[in-house]
């Protein structure tokens, strides 16, 4: 496979020869390493991969996680609704370092549920997540972790929103075959999942 024109690019631009200063190489050396990473992430196909021997590992649109098998002290799956207004479908990850991996799905209770009796509104909770995402400039509202601090601070804890409901279960049972049936023998320790 040929490497992307931009890479191309840099490579000849990088030639030693032609290099007046350590700066313009250092510049450009940068450049082309971190082209050529997003080159080689992006070719990896969705999927269980083989990843590194004795990890798990998960790679998602919003971050990747990895920890070491033997670290991991439990894997949960569950579904709770926050003030009556948002349904969440969590996949936690444990490790004994006190790292805890959260990946969520959050999917709105309509109004005409039965569920909508807590204080929060589907419209608040769309207006804040909006919000925040506005702030930063991050875009998709889809996958960004919204936090309200203090509130929903959780010290040693990464989080992953997810687009789908499915993925939950996807990275629920590729840790759990990984982590408690194959014990990291299987092979396939490595889940990238970036579209869902």
């Amino acid at each position: 496979m040929r490497p992307p024109k931009v890479l191309q690019v840099c490579t000849i631009c990088c030639d030693t020869r032609s290099m007046k200063s350590p700066l313009a190489s250092l510049l450009c050396t940068l450049v082309t390493l971190s082209v050529s990473s997003a080159f080689s992430q992006e070719t990896t196909p969705d999927g269980e991969q083989p990843g590194i021997n004795g990890f798990w590992e998960v790679v998602t649109s919003g971050g990747r996680f990895v920890s070491r098998l033997d670290q991991i002290s439990s894997v949960s799956q569950h579904e709770y609704l926050i003030d009556g207004a948002v349904r969440v479908f969590e996949c936690t990850v444990d490790t004994d370092g006190g790292q805890t991996a959260r990946f969520y799905y959050i999917e709105p209770i309509t109004e005409s549920s039965t569920v909508t009796s807590g204080s929060a509104t589907l419209n608040r909770i769309k207006d804040l997540a909006n919000q925040a995402t506005t702030k930063v400039g991050v875009g998709d509202v889809d996958t960004v972790v919204t936090k309200h601090y203090p509130d929903t601070t959780h010290a040693k804890t990464s989080e992953y929103r997810m687009k789908n409901k499915a993925t939950i279960g996807q990275i629920y049972d590729h840790v759990r075959r990984v982590w408690a049936e194959e014990r990291g023998k299987g092979g396939q320790n490595q889940l990238i999942i970036r579209n869902g």
